[in-house]
């Protein structure tokens, strides 16, 4: 039996000598790892379809438990991409970010949209890549489930205030006023905190701008064809990159070895 499949290449593994597997992400299967057979030879027709960042349509065929591809047709390979090590840094963590957070039989089509318009947001300059990156992760967020809180103080409730801080244990921002009334009610969670822990819980809630937060609201509510339609001003971005990256890394509870690869070039 053929299966006819579309799917984004997350990351390519050597199989034997001659072979290759490469992880999909697919709108209807979530990811899949397929084998390519004859792909490590420089002759092979496949080649341009399995690259990392390509999309690509598959004829599938399964064998021994697996899928094998018979034919592969690329759609797009974002080549702008590879012209420019930091661009190339930034898709390897969006990659590794799906890689992670996408499973088999999970039908995922927004989470996938979110990856293509990225990579070609990446590739084509649509905008800064520290803009690019912190929609990617906010967006993976809310479509992951856990958006954060901008509305108003999770203390208090208050929507307007004089200042607000993101605490980055809840995921929810709270007043200047009812900051340390947030702090230490994270503390009476814990069994125990030494003054050290006290130190380090307190940089996780941190004052924001009006300004970021409402483009995380934007990010959180616009249409997924409008994520690049906001604007604010150049001296708030480093915060919400900051805010951004902070908030899903945290969820995910792993530590990315893309991004810090993106830091370190990013700081050439």
């Amino acid at each position: 039996m053929l299966i006819g499949i579309k799917g984004l290449v997350l990351r390519v593994i050597p199989r034997t000598e001659s072979d290759r597997l490469v992880v999909l992400f697919t709108a209807e299967r979530g990811k899949i790892t397929v084998c390519a057979k004859g792909s490590r030879s420089a002759k092979s027709k496949l080649l341009p379809c399995i690259e990392p960042f390509a999309y690509s349509e598959f004829v599938l065929y399964e064998k021994d438990g697996y899928f094998w591809i018979r034919e592969g047709l690329l759609i797009e390979n974002f080549y702008k991409i590879r012209e420019d090590v930091t661009k190339l840094a930034l898709a390897s963590y969006f990659c590794e970010v799906l890689d992670l957070v996408v499973y088999e039989n999970m039908q995922e089509t927004e989470l996938l949209r979110l990856g293509l318009n990225s990579f070609h947001a990446i590739a084509n300059d649509l905008r800064p890549l520290p803009i690019i990156k912190a929609v990617f992760e906010m967006r993976a967020c809310l479509l992951l489930g856990f958006a954060p809180n901008m509305e108003r103080c999770s203390v208090c409730g208050r929507k307007n205030a004089a200042s607000f801080c993101f605490s980055l244990m809840d995921g929810e921002i709270v007043c200047g006023d009812c900051r340390e009334r947030a702090l230490h009610a994270y503390f009476a969670t814990q069994r125990s905190v030494n003054a050290e822990e006290e130190r380090r819980y307190a940089t996780q809630i941190y004052l924001i701008s009006e300004n970021v937060r409402a483009a995380v609201r934007y990010l959180t509510t616009c249409p997924a064809d409008k994520i690049y339609g906001f604007t604010m001003p150049e001296a708030d971005v480093p915060q919400l990159c900051k805010l951004c990256e902070d908030h899903l890394t945290y969820r995910l509870e792993k530590k990315l070895r893309t991004l810090d690869f993106y830091h370190e070039v990013e700081a050439l």
